[in-house]
């Protein structure tokens, strides 16, 4: 399965192509993912020889992080899969942490200025403390793709509509 694989929830920006059996990666620390997506992706697929349409699915990392990042990945990936008319599947920045990993009892943090995301494989949550945490094992926050394609292989795709944002507290405009 040719996929397209994009993570813009922090400042570090990841895509990857996995294309035949091989997995190309590229990522760039940028706070403007807006001026830095796009020809990122146009690089790779110069550099690989690859076309857009070549592929078969798209996976984009949904969020919590950073509401400009994760609202311009996901924008990008949604046009794309519907302009060619493939699946799209999307998956939360803590659970691609968390199936990266091989440690048991697992959590992952991402902190933010008011507080932390906490994901297991039971729950995703905002919370201001860490302290009712502390029987879990922290996960480094470092992506391993071919284990989130492993997983993406077990859910279905989401209809392209239907791609939102994960954001576990509810933002200011909401409340």
């Amino acid at each position: 399965m040719n996929t397209l694989f994009i993570d813009t929830h922090d400042e570090l920006i990841t895509v990857s192509f996995i294309f035949k059996n091989n997995i190309f990666t590229k990522e760039v620390i940028s706070e403007s993912h807006s001026t830095h997506l796009l020809p990122l992706i146009n690089d790779m697929l110069n550099e690989k020889n690859i076309k857009l349409n070549d592929f078969n699915r798209i996976v984009v990392v949904n969020g919590p992080g950073s509401f400009t990042g994760i609202r311009i990945g996901l924008t990008v990936a949604k046009t794309i899969s519907y302009s060619l008319n493939i699946p799209i599947y999307t998956i939360s920045s803590l659970k691609a942490y968390l199936v990266s990993s091989d440690i048991d009892n697992k959590m992952c943090v991402i902190e933010d200025s008011k507080g932390y995301y906490v994901g297991t494989n039971d729950f995703e949550i905002y919370t201001d403390s860490l302290e009712d945490y502390k029987n879990y094992n922290r996960v480094d926050n470092k992506l391993d793709i071919l284990k989130i394609m492993d997983y993406i292989d077990t859910i279905k795709p989401v209809n392209v509509h239907g791609v939102k944002a994960n954001y576990v507290k509810v933002i200011e405009a909401l409340k």
